[in-house]
């Protein structure tokens, strides 16, 4: 789903990108995009170290000129829960509690990726202020589970120069970003 995501924002840009052939292109190495990688999964993972979410692969990055960095992970919620042999069953209690506990905490989630998509425009020193830094994430669901008012994605998007000017103001941070929900 993550790479269906990823060629659909690819193809939607492509003509926004064709525009911009002879414009100075961004060279965003490889390893800044690891470094981003891996601080938006360890940003997830320490969200509720009580109860961790399940990061699910790792988060990948991509560079498409004329329009920006896109970053895209998946992560369950609230993981754990499945048919083994010491609970050969899921009860309509689990049902209700894995989606209680998915539903509380989307609003950290949208919390968690804006300080992300910040922390990412910060370390994209190359990409020009213009651009978009886009975070999208996948939310895993098991084929059980009740996803009634539960997104299947969360992407939230800025532009860089907008993402740096806002920094840790939370008003200005939420003006600033577009939170779209599939």
């Amino acid at each position: 789903m993550r790479i269906a995501m990823v060629l659909v924002a690819a193809t939607a840009l492509s003509a926004q990108a064709a525009s911009t052939v002879g414009a100075a292109t961004a060279k965003i190495d490889r390893a800044t995009f690891e470094k981003i990688s891996d601080s938006i999964d360890n940003g997830f993972r320490g969200l509720w170290p009580e109860y961790p979410l399940e990061v699910v692969g790792v988060t990948h990055a991509i560079y498409i000129r004329g329009y920006g960095a896109v970053l895209s992970g998946e992560v369950n919620l609230a993981p754990g829960l499945n048919t083994t042999p010491f609970h050969p069953k899921i009860t309509t209690d689990d049902v209700s509690r894995t989606h209680r506990k998915k539903v509380e905490r989307m609003a950290a989630l949208r919390t968690s990726m804006q300080d992300l998509l910040v922390k990412s425009a910060l370390q994209l020193r190359d990409l020009p202020d213009n651009e978009e830094v886009a975070l999208a994430v996948v939310l895993f669901y098991w084929h059980w589970e009740d996803r009634s008012g539960l997104p299947d994605q969360v992407v939230i998007h800025a532009s860089k120069k907008a993402l740096l000017a806002a920094g840790k103001d939370k008003a200005a941070l939420a003006a600033a970003v577009h939170i779209d929900e599939y």
